[in-house]
């Protein structure tokens, strides 16, 4: 038996490290989906903007007003999408900037207020590499360490009542 939870120790580091080492590409793949997706709103809102910026003083909000009150029904009609699409694209560009960061950073952005139809979309199409950047080293070594951490602490809870009874039947 201790043979046998040695060899799944190693699994389960080796699996923590191929999961660990891939954490920064993947994370590097998102920040890349964001950045476009950004780029594409911009160059969608720019038109609007430059109208805005003639007539309105640059004010996103008082185009969208003017639209909304027209008596022309596809001028009010728009409204509502050029204000979905400006609301995008400030969106985009919060996220974008929360994304500046370390790693570390950008975990806890992608946690806590990560888009989620943009990660789906970043891990279905998500090839996976072996990149050898210290920070993927780092990060392979970390997520071995604690999936063996974890797998010996799972371990030791589930064999624990069978090591009690050995010692009681030796005695």
């Amino acid at each position: 038996m201790n043979k046998l939870n040695h060899y799944l120790s190693m699994l389960c580091f080796t699996a923590g490290l191929l999961f660990g080492v891939q954490l920064p590409n993947c994370l590097h793949q998102y920040v890349q989906r964001v950045d476009a997706h950004f780029q594409e709103a911009s160059l969608a809102i720019a038109p609007y903007q430059q109208l805005a910026d003639e007539l309105y003083n640059g004010s996103m909000q008082a185009l969208v007003e003017e639209h909304k009150s027209s008596k022309v029904v596809l001028f009010q009609r728009e409204a509502e999408p050029i204000l979905q699409l400006y609301t995008r694209w400030q969106y985009l560009g919060h996220l974008r900037q929360q994304l500046n960061g370390t790693l570390m950073q950008q975990m806890i952005v992608v946690v806590q207020q990560g888009d989620s139809a943009i990660l789906d979309e970043t891990l279905s199409d998500y090839q996976a590499t072996i990149p050898l950047t210290p920070v993927a080293i780092i990060c392979a070594l970390i997520g071995g360490v604690l999936a063996s951490i974890l797998f010996e602490l799972i371990s030791s809870l589930l064999f624990a009542p069978f090591r009690q009874k050995n010692r009681t039947q030796a005695s």
